[in-house]
């Protein structure tokens, strides 16, 4: 990152002006460094030789993860695939909730795979309704993907669209570590990429969505979604499948990804980032292009394919790469620990060893209970419509020259036309519970309707997609 000069006229005097860049004043800054804080750079610029660096690569994908979403990343992100360190290769989801399939979820985590999020409905963010898109949507995939809240650290909004100065203090607010929200466009394959870096001076490019945060947010990470270029070179594109010149064949999507790999790993080994969508699968030859790209990565040694998190945890603490092996936030002994995790939580679900009927049981008990709270919410609310009917009861029977809340002492004294119409609050009352203790009795036929429910087939589909 460089300073800018600008030559101003003054009186007839030619001075220099010389403004310097916010990365810049961020590296002057002795107070600036690694792991709370990390300056905005486009060179890596650290304390290891370029040819220890490790070219790491992160793939990111946003939207619902649904079904079809989840084969292609099954087939790409298979266990088998390695990183030189011996553990798997691992991206980043950002999942919004509508039509995501929880199950998945929980799978994807159980791989090694980083779940982030991605809002809740994915409409268009505001200062109204951002903090409850990135509150809910974290407690939909912790509680419904079975994600450890801790560890949803990472935000992208929809449609990469920011809300300025808000969002990286909300987001730290509930806990998250990163946004990747933010655009950096590469025009050339030969321009220099930023690496993701903390706002402690600022978001200092250019804000090609508005309104970008401007002031500083000291140890939050911006991990900015940089361009790629299309395959003819010509036009940048953010997303891989938003280049206005798409690959029309195989051999030109492969070569479309491994140009804009070598702009990095041939240069500054800054963290390459692929950001995309799944639907630039439902071609093959482009499916096939990115398994063909992905296994050309894994045959390199220098290079590895892991999260956003994990980019993150190594620019905290720089790792040459003859010590990799040993470095424990890529480590995947834990993978093991979560698998394990995940079997005792399914024995729970079955209940802990307890027989078919006994499970059926304990069910149709917890829906019992449901029920009785139901019949008291509906009592009191009987009991407030009464009340309600009541007063009205009387304020209509009340003769029209009488004060308000009078009692009536004439039954011949003339009232109003409309009176006749409206029955006595006895009648209502009687009315009312009747149609009160309706569904009650549909509650009781319920509970007894749950001695036929195999819910044992009900497990089997997964945790239920419903919005918190």
């Amino acid at each position: 990152m460089k300073t800018v000069l600008f030559f101003v006229a003054l009186c007839g005097t030619l001075s220099v002006v010389e403004l310097i860049s916010p990365c810049v004043k961020c590296q002057n800054d002795q107070s600036c460094k690694p792991p709370n804080c990390f300056c905005c750079r486009d060179e890596l610029n650290l304390p290891i030789p370029l040819s220890e660096t490790p070219q790491i690569v992160f793939f990111t994908f946003d939207d619902a993860l649904t079904d079809a979403a989840s084969k292609f990343y099954r087939k790409l992100f298979n266990e088998t695939r390695m990183n030189p360190n011996g553990c798997p290769i691992s991206m980043t989801l950002f999942i919004s909730h509508q039509d995501t399939i929880y199950r998945n979820v929980n799978d994807f985590y159980k791989r090694g795979m980083e779940i982030a999020s991605h809002s809740v409905t994915h409409s268009h963010m505001s200062t109204s309704n951002f903090m409850e898109e990135a509150k809910k949507q974290k407690r939909n995939l912790a509680k419904l993907g079975g994600i450890p809240e801790n560890e949803i650290v990472g935000w992208r909004s929809p449609f990469l669209e920011p809300i300025g100065d808000m969002q990286p203090d909300k987001l730290k607010e509930l806990g998250y570590v990163y946004d990747a929200t933010l655009t950096y466009s590469k025009r050339k394959l030969s321009d220099k990429a930023p690496t993701p870096f903390t706002l402690d001076f600022g978001w200092p490019y250019d804000c090609k969505v508005k309104p970008c945060p401007k002031r500083h947010h000291a140890g939050f990470w911006e991990v900015p979604v940089v361009s790629l270029m299309d395959y003819k070179h010509k036009y940048d594109c953010v997303y891989v499948d938003g280049c206005n010149n798409p690959p029309p064949n195989e051999a030109s999507a492969y070569q479309f990804l491994m140009d804009n790999f070598n702009s990095y790993y041939t240069t500054s080994r800054v963290p390459f980032g692929i950001n995309m969508h799944s639907s630039w699968f439902y071609i093959a030859d482009r499916l096939n292009a990115m398994d063909r790209f992905i296994n050309t990565l894994l045959k390199m040694d220098d290079v590895y394919i892991v999260s956003v998190d994990k980019t993150i945890k190594w620019l905290q603490n720089p790792t040459p790469l003859g010590e990799l092996h040993a470095f424990e936030p890529w480590k995947c002994d834990h993978l093991k620990a979560r698998q394990e995790s995940d079997k005792a939580t399914s024995n729970n679900r079955q209940g802990m060893g307890l027989s078919h009927a006994e499970l059926q049981q304990m069910y149709i008990q917890q829906r019992l209970r449901q029920i009785a709270e139901m019949r008291k919410e509906i009592e009191l609310r009987k009991q407030r419509e009464l009340q309600l009917l009541q007063q009205t009861s009387n304020f209509v029977n009340r003769p029209w020259w009488s004060p308000p809340r009078r009692p009536q002492s004439n039954s011949n004294i003339h009232r109003s036309p409309f009176t006749q119409e409206i029955p006595n609050a006895h009648v209502l009352e009687n009315t009312l519970e009747e149609t009160v203790q309706e569904p009650v009795k549909t509650d009781k036929a319920l509970a007894t309707s749950f001695n036929r429910i195999n819910i044992t087939n009900a497990n089997n589909h997964g945790i239920s997609n419903n919005y918190i």
